[in-house]
């Protein structure tokens, strides 16, 4: 028998060989003078070999040494739709990789993992790659985030198989339980745990039963099974719960030696109507000069949150709250949120507050910020705020609090106005809200724009975050700030080549050219596909530990503040900002700065991802119930992007995205331009970006939450059977959900639950 390890040597030793070319699996054994029945050791080497980077497969069968050398490659694993795996480097300025698919068997989506790069040969096919794509093979994997799955329990000749909810996990996944423990839960939906990462990563992953949860049809299920699926746990730990409680009665809420009291102050708070907590109030006053004081006054959630308590040590690990279709997810326990830190009316309350001096232009002259107890006089609604704004009628309220809304609107617009002439960004994507009924079951949607009593609060908020973020740059702290940066080059021009398509023939390069573009469609149909193609070619607003320009805001220093129930680094930010008051030392140094800045980058991006697909599902259950019973359109939509297989449109009433494949279209070949943003016939009919059209529904595939459309002209599609499955054209690359909407504020705003925009 052949020694292994001296057979991979003379392997290696042959490949090295001056001229050599890749060659059969079948002509090793001649070149190396093996002895027959060796042809399985001979196997296996090479197999090693490929899984330690020694060899690579070079197609039809043709083994050789990797053209890449040695050198690895670290990042993320990303599974896509179409089947496909990518390696998202750590390296920012590295794009991402194609992955060989038989090395990336064991590999689960997010999973932390090693690569080396393979030569791309022609056999290759690369779903949606360019010329420029690196192709890799997956060596290792690092790491594994994600313990667990959601799915039904599946039977086949094969064995017991759970089919995971999650369309970018594998399917399916092999339970390693007993059947005969698993027998009575065929078609159950479960939480299973999955296997560790497999070495080597060509083995497939496995998973282990871990908890019923019943009818997977049961509307009640969806959500729950939603958190589970991400691993998201909505209670808190008993030892947190029993922190919060001890703290929620034992304060004391008195002025002190180092707090203002400012009980005498009309102070108000302005919330959305279905708001549970108050986390910032405001009060203005006319000073004897002419100018105005604006104070925002921000619960001292710090007064109440020990540094590395057990509460803050869970408010650190969620990062933030997520704001989901049909609840919240709490970053700090509801008897703090709720009973303690909520500026509730007419209750003494401890806050820090932020003092601003106006003129009657909006200009800042001075800002200080101090610890405070303040009273609020009145708790008043968005909507409520917005209907007095639309009628000027607001009988119900004393004179007094109609006068300070009054200055609110006028001071909030001459700061806003003069922070657009300073390059912010004036335009946002509309937000839809899904209509639930009692049961979780959704009825409709409801498209809801930016109104002005939002702003009102948002100018001054943004006022405040900015006072702080400049203090604490000036004072030399570590702290967290929060960044925007402006679109690569690459980012312009696709940016350019996309505002072409819809006959924008201005070729953005700053701010006031995306300003400009949104004004000139302001009120037009095309108004929502234009502020569309500028976003989406903008990067996500993140927390950096070092002070750099928020290029949505326009501001050169900028931090969050305003929400510390709500969001960690605004808790750190109160911290930071006490040392300075205070004259103590920083409490956190730059190394803990810079990984919770990174931590609440991730957390902030996962909540987003969480609160996308938790509409998501409610919006595929009523396009499903929609389809069965026979509602099948017709649908008004825009096309916002185009690939080999089809049309992606959005549906204008509820911005669901669904695909209509060019097969739908007639038995015309389509072909797709390179730039991507137009599809032509042979026979000369064009399908372009942003153009719209009706459509109805074809196929709702409930399993991987995506839509087919066909035209609206064409007879209607029969209802699917119950047990929906996915169709060979629906095997393409369609858009995830945005892990993040963008105001121009570049903050994120849920699509359930309309929160101040800060």
């Amino acid at each position: 028998m052949t020694n292994p390890n001296d057979l991979a040597r003379r392997l290696a030793e042959l490949f090295r060989l001056p001229g050599y070319r890749p060659l059969p699996e079948r002509d090793f054994a001649k070149r190396l003078l093996l002895p027959s029945g060796q042809r399985g050791a001979l196997r296996r080497a090479l197999r090693d070999m490929a899984e330690q980077g020694a060899a690579a497969t070079y197609g039809g069968g043709r083994w050789g040494a990797p053209t890449g050398g040695t050198q690895t490659i670290t990042g993320t694993y990303q599974a896509r739709l179409n089947g496909s795996g990518w390696l998202l480097p750590d390296t920012p300025d590295e794009k991402p990789c194609w992955l060989e698919p038989a090395s990336i068997l064991g590999a689960v989506h997010g999973d932390r993992i090693a690569a080396r790069f393979i030569p791309r040969t022609p056999d290759m096919w690369i779903p949606g790659a360019r010329p420029e794509t690196k192709a890799a093979r997956l060596t290792q994997i690092l790491e594994r985030p994600r313990a667990q799955a959601v799915g039904t329990v599946q039977w086949s000749a094969r064995g017991v198989h759970l089919l995971p909810r999650d369309p970018l996990l594998p399917t399916p996944i092999m339970l390693t339980d007993p059947p005969a423990k698993l027998k009575p839960l065929r078609g159950h939906l479960i939480l299973a745990s999955l296997s560790p990462a497999p070495a080597p990563p060509t083995r497939p992953v496995t998973a282990r039963f871990q908890e019923d949860l019943g009818q997977p049809d049961d509307p009640h299920n969806d959500i729950p099974a939603l958190l589970k699926d991400h691993g998201v746990e909505e209670n808190f730990p008993l030892e947190v719960q029993r922190a919060a409680r001890q703290v929620a009665t034992s304060v004391r809420r008195t002025p002190g030696p180092r707090r203002v009291d400012l009980r005498d102050r009309l102070i108000l708070t302005i919330d959305p109507a279905s708001a549970h907590d108050q986390d910032d109030a405001i009060s203005i006053a006319r000073l004897p000069d002419g100018r105005w004081q604006l104070g925002v006054h921000i619960a001292d959630v710090a007064a109440y949150v020990e540094p590395d308590s057990a509460i803050d040590r869970e408010a650190r690990r969620r990062g933030n709250s997520t704001y989901l279709v049909d609840r919240v997810i709490r970053m700090l326990p509801r008897d703090l949120t709720v009973k303690v830190c909520s500026l509730r009316p007419n209750e003494d309350h401890l806050a820090h507050t932020v003092e601003l001096i106006f003129d009657d232009t909006g200009r800042l002259h001075q800002s200080k910020t101090y610890r405070s107890l303040i009273r609020t006089r009145a708790a008043l609604s968005y909507e409520a705020v917005q209907r007095y704004f639309d009628t000027g009628a607001w009988p119900e309220l004393a004179p007094e609090i109609r006068a300070t809304v009054d200055h609110l609107r006028h001071l909030a617009g001459q700061i806003r106005a003069r922070r657009f002439e300073a390059g912010a960004l004036d335009f946002a994507m509309p937000e839809v809200q899904c209509i639930l009924d009692a049961q979780g079951t959704p009825t409709g949607f409801q498209r809801r724009d930016a109104i002005e009593a939002y702003v009102l609060i948002e100018e001054c908020m943004l006022a405040a975050n900015q006072v702080v973020a400049r203090k604490i740059r000036a004072a030399g702290l570590p702290a967290p700030y929060r960044i925007h940066l402006p679109p690569t080059p690459e980012k312009w021009a696709r940016m350019a080549s996309e505002l072409h398509a819809l006959g924008i023939r201005t070729t953005p390069a700053r701010a006031a050219d995306l300003n400009r573009i949104a004004r000139r469609v302001a009120g037009q149909p095309a108004e929502h596909m234009v502020t569309l193609a500028m976003l989406r070619n903008m990067p996500r607003a993140i927390y950096a530990a070092d002070c750099q320009p928020h290029f949505g805001l326009g501001f050169d220093c900028y931090a969050h503040f305003t929400s510390p129930i709500r969001r960690y680094p605004d808790l750190v930010l109160h911290r930071v900002l006490l040392a300075i008051e205070e004259g103590r030392p920083p409490p956190y140094s730059a190394e803990e700065i810079a990984s919770l800045a990174r931590h609440c980058s991730e957390t902030e991006a996962e909540s987003a991802e969480l609160e996308a697909e938790s509409i998501l599902l409610k919006r595929i259950q009523y396009y499903a119930a929609q389809m069965a019973q026979g509602r099948t359109g017709p649908f008004a939509g825009s096309i916002i992007a185009l690939n080999p297989k089809g049309l992606l449109v959005e549906l204008n009433d509820s911005l669901q995205t669904g695909l209509l494949p060019y097969r739908a279209l007639g038995r015309q070949q389509y072909v797709l331009a390179a730039d991507g943003l137009a599809a032509t016939a042979l026979r000369g009919k064009t399908y372009r970006l942003g153009q719209t059209l009706h459509v109805q529904l074809a196929t709702v595939d409930e399993k991987r939450r995506r839509i087919d459309f066909a035209p609206a002209d064409l007879p209607t599609p029969r209802a699917p059977a119950k047990k929906k499955c996915a169709t060979p054209d629906n095997d393409v690359d369609t858009p995830q959900p945005k892990t993040e909407k963008h105001t121009p504020t570049g903050q994120r705003v849920s699509g359930s639950q309309r929160r101040k925009t800060k």
